[in-house]
């Protein structure tokens, strides 16, 4: 697993992506979008002395819409990542069809890490936002939304903090996190 700006030498313990309930939802409202212009289309349609105009017009600025909207939505899933390694946390988010945006912090920059899960039905599926703060407050925090296993995953970062602050010797030592219910890690089991 490499990623791009990646260091030689530098390993990934973890590749973080999206869940994937977040892109069939945004599947979902994409389609489901489609269908209500369709619908007002139709409405306006019928009510109109242009009738087939509107219906050709009208279908044609759903099905771009449609097009559009899951060309993006595979480019953004595709293309939003962030990779936790044994020097650095590097996040990739896609904000437009040609940029992608990058955010590192070097570990010997960050204070500490945590998680939260907005809501009770995100939290049941062990699902949250996972934000790594640096220790100068004037820099912007590392965010990472929609992160299974947020709340373990913020621990393991803690753990990669306290390790290379007190024992850096010791940071190649480290194991790869493994996205699994505790007791169920089992560490030769592939990342992703």
């Amino acid at each position: 697993m490499a990623f791009d700006g990646q260091q030689e030498g530098e390993r990934v313990l973890y590749e973080i992506r999206p869940h994937r309930v977040f892109e069939r939802f945004a599947l979902l409202r994409i389609v489901l979008t489609a269908l209500i212009f369709l619908v007002i289309i139709l409405v306006i349609g019928s009510q109109s002395n242009t009738q087939t105009i509107i219906y050709l017009i009208g279908i044609g600025i759903v099905v771009a819409f449609l097009t559009i909207g899951l060309w993006w939505n595979k480019m953004f899933f595709r293309d939003t990542r962030a990779y936790v390694t044994d020097r650095r946390i590097m996040r990739f988010e896609r904000v437009s069809p040609f940029i992608v945006a990058k955010r590192a912090l070097f570990w010997n920059e960050a204070l500490k890490a945590k998680a939260y899960e907005p809501n009770f039905l995100l939290q049941s599926m062990k699902i949250g936002s996972l934000i790594i703060e640096p220790q100068v407050q004037t820099e912007e925090n590392v965010i990472i939304k929609n992160v299974h296993y947020a709340g373990d995953l913020a621990n393991y970062i803690d753990k990669i903090l306290f390790t290379f602050k007190n024992t850096p010797g010791e940071i190649n030592a480290l194991r790869p996190f493994v996205p699994k219910p505790r007791g169920q890690r089992d560490t030769t089991t592939p990342l992703g």
